[in-house]
Parts: C-alpha cells; structure tokens; sequence
C-alpha cells in the first residue's frame, strides 16, 4: 500500500462540487472521488503534451507513448484522431518493424 499524506488546498466552489457529484455518482467518498479525477486529469494532461511533442516533430511516437503512459497503438488513434501525420514512409515503418522483431 502506498504512502498517504495530507494535502491541503483551496478550490473554487464549481471544482468542489464536481468532486462532490462525482463522489455520488461513483459511490465512494471525496477522497476517493479527488484522487480518481486528477489521475484522470494527469493522464490527460501527459497525452496531450507528448502528443503535441510528437506534432511538432520534438519526439518519435513510441517515445511519446512511453512517456505518456499508453501504447503505441493507442498513441497512434490519439495522434489519427488530433489530424496528426507521420512524415515516416510505408517503407522506413516496415524497415522500422523488420528492426523490432530482430531484437
């Protein structure tokens, strides 16, 4: 089990209300419902830096998976879905799995 810490903050009404509906939405308590919203959030947040890394040619799309926790399949619909296109021919990406599968 992971360490626990107390973190206090101060919220906006609209934020603590949506904690509080989420919380009674999902029946659990605040805590609970705090904690699965900004895991939520951060996920979010880390898809959407890498994938603008990606788009602006700063890093690979496995790179930009790893670092956003998801699969490189996953980042691909992500990348399909924001209109972002590979520069990578037909070619250099089977030339690219040819290498994988030797590893």
């Amino acid at each position: 089990m992971s360490e626990v810490e107390f973190l206090g903050a101060r919220l906006e009404k609209e934020v603590i209300e949506m904690v509080e509906e989420t919380a009674k939405e999902e029946y659990v308590d605040k805590t609970k419902a705090l904690t699965e919203l900004i895991i939520l959030g951060r996920q979010k947040y880390l898809l959407a830096k890498y994938l603008r890394r990606y788009g602006e040619g700063r890093c690979s799309l496995d790179k930009a998976a790893l670092l956003a926790g998801i699969t490189v399949s996953e980042m691909m619909e992500e990348a399909a879905k924001a209109g972002l296109r590979s520069e990578e021919t037909i070619e250099e990406y089977k030339q690219g799995l040819l290498l994988l599968s030797q590893k």
